[in-house]
């Protein structure tokens, strides 16, 4: 199942001979992102076994075994009750320690075609810890395999990723080796979980992984949560955990349109990185009773379930994710219940069966080659310098790559000490990462100021934020400093308009190459953040180059916005805004080379 991916090296070699460099380490661990990727270039994963695996939760306990009661609150048998769970188990309030239980669960989910549960994992000596021996004993005995979801990494800089390092050695050393433990061409495979990939930036993983390994002494697959290119190259496959947010209020056929273009795109991303693609389904999810004022998605009679599997068994993915076996408290278990009794359990056991029995696509490496435009864009700015700020994740820091660009990563040290990170050096920066960015190195606020001084001198920002609000987030505060940085994006809809006809009409005559109108997207993240003229003064040049409109014409904000700061702060500086969605909306292979030409044009004025 692994294989060499010719194509890869080329890419990569290609940009280290003309034009990747470094300034200085890659931000903000000892490893360069793009060194770890080229040393990888012949991993690739083809024709990976089907699997149904299940998310699992291992953290409910018993007054009568634990002394007290753990992730239940206010159980209340009588009246088929229980404070923290949207519904009631069959089993009432159980105990994950308790051997009937898991015997219960595994030879009901056995019985329903899954192939294994992925359980929930905080680190070592934690509650669930505890209990994951015995799950893989019992994973044996019924044919079934586990992994883990690693949940968490706690702590700041190097201490984080030395923590990241340990867990994981932990992990691989006391469990990699059982024969349940789910593998893959015999390796041991985890799942990271989004809030470990929230606090673990994208060029920390090179570190982990290469220390993980030494010191395990083997090697391992990473499956990241998050279909995010930076995530397909890195990581071993790509999966997410919750795909309420975009079901939820969807009926059936909306669900089904919606479904097949996320789901689509899921596996190819997966798949043109030659990684293992996941697709999650779930039965509803309904969070309203501990969180304020949550998210429901309905299940609508077990429609939403059945939608969901069968467009994933259409995309073709190598697994199938269920969200969940058992998270009561998230209302998305398919474990018999009071309410539903075991209705979800047959369903799974259709759509396994015919999951495993579909006709699997042939798996093919992505085509090697670059287009015409961008060998022109590389040779006409073959000296000028692009930095790659910390953090990012966004494709377009591997496109830049790919194209031979000469890009630089630049680590937060760098971006303060204006000898090492200026306009002169740099006339282009990108701004790639999400939407929590590292703000203070030594002051509060100095990369702020440092952005400010770049932008000052007459440098030119381009914002391409993986997240939906640049510069929006830096420790755990909100500090929404994308307009101080001279980019004017605004708040807009967590949805759009239903039914509303939308699209974005672009200024083609500076986007080069590019169709004159494209539609808003059907699925994924909707969240819009425009940028907005209004933001800016009256004397700046401000370009709007994908201006979004309604059927009626009505303007809803920019996706693509240029703005050269003549009368407003910064003054002197440049910057270009990109709403996150636009490469899926245009195309990497169309937006890029159009956006690029644009961007270091405007930086040679």
């Amino acid at each position: 199942m692994r294989t060499g991916v010719p194509w890869l090296l080329v890419a990569l070699m290609g940009c280290a001979a003309v034009g990747l460099s470094r300034t200085a380490t890659a931000e903000p661990g000892g490893d360069s992102l793009f060194e770890f990727l080229a040393a990888r270039r012949d991993r690739a994963w083809r024709d990976v076994p089907r699997k149904t695996l299940a998310f699992y939760y291992s953290w409910y306990g018993t007054q009568e075994r634990h002394g007290r009661w753990v992730h239940w609150d206010d159980v209340r048998a009588d009246d088929h009750w229980i404070g923290s769970s949207t519904n009631y188990p069959a089993k009432g309030a159980y105990d994950s320690y308790d051997p009937e239980i898991i015997d219960y669960h595994m030879s009901l989910a056995r019985g329903a075609g899954i192939d294994g549960f992925v359980a929930t994992w905080w680190g070592p000596d934690r509650f669930d810890d505890g209990v994951f021996p015995a799950l893989l004993d019992h994973a044996a005995a019924h044919d079934m395999e586990m992994s883990l979801y690693w949940e968490t990494v706690p702590g700041e800089g190097q201490q984080k990723r030395d923590r990241a390092v340990d867990d994981l050695v932990y992990a691989l050393d006391r469990y990699g080796s059982h024969p349940a433990f789910l593998k893959v061409d015999g390796l041991p495979v985890i799942f990271v979980y989004g809030r470990v990939m929230n606090e673990v930036e994208l060029g920390e993983w090179p570190e982990i992984i290469r220390r993980a390994k030494e010191a395990h002494g083997g090697d391992f697959l990473l499956i990241a949560d998050g279909y995010q290119e930076g995530y397909a190259r890195v990581f071993d496959g790509v999966h997410t955990y919750n795909i309420a947010g975009w079901t939820a209020g969807l009926d059936p056929d909306a669900l089904r349109d919606s479904s097949r273009a996320a789901f689509g795109d899921a596996v190819r991303l997966a798949r043109s990185r030659e990684k293992i693609s996941c697709i999650t389904v779930i039965p509803g999810y309904d969070d309203t009773k501990i969180r304020t004022p949550g998210l429901a998605a309905d299940r609508q009679n077990g429609s939403t379930y059945r939608v969901l599997w069968e467009e994933a068994i259409a995309a073709d993915p190598d697994w199938v994710l269920v969200t969940s076996w058992n998270e009561w408290h998230e209302g998305s278990e398919i474990e018999p219940s009071h309410e539903d009794g075991d209705a979800y359990i047959g369903l799974t056991g259709e759509y396994t069966t015919r999951f495993a029995e579909a006709p699997h696509a042939a798996s093919t490496p992505s085509a090697v080659g670059v287009t015409q435009d961008v060998e022109a864009l590389r040779k006409r700015y073959a000296g000028t310098r692009i930095a790659i700020l910390p953090g990012y994740e966004s494709s377009v820091v591997f496109w830049l790559a790919d194209a031979g660009l000469s890009i630089a990563e630049v680590r937060s040290e760098d971006v303060v000490d204006p000898a090492r990170f200026n306009a002169d050096t740099y006339p282009v920066a990108v701004y790639a990462s999400h939407e929590t960015y590292r703000r203070t190195v030594n002051v509060d606020g100095d990369i702020d100021d440092a952005l400010r001084g770049y932008l000052a001198s007459g440098g030119l920002l381009v914002c391409m934020s993986s997240g939906p609000f640049p510069f929006y987030s830096a420790d755990d505060d909100v500090v929404n400093s994308a307009v101080r940085l001279g980019l004017p994006v605004k708040q807009g809809w967590e949805q759009p308009p239903a039914d509303a006809d939308l699209r974005f009409n672009i200024d083609t005559s500076a986007l080069l190459g590019l169709d004159a109108s494209f539609a808003f997207p059907l699925a994924g993240d909707l969240r819009w953040r425009p940028a907005s003229q209004n933001l800016t003064d009256a004397d700046d040049l401000y370009m709007p180059l994908a201006r979004l409109v309604d059927g009626d014409g009505e303007v809803l904000g920019d996706g693509i916005a240029y703005v050269e700061h003549r009368g407003s702060e910064p003054i002197g500086g440049k910057t270009l805004y990109v709403w996150m969605r636009m490469p899926d909306v245009i195309g990497v292979d169309r937006l890029y080379p159009a956006l690029f030409s644009f961007a270091l044009e405007r930086a040679e004025r």
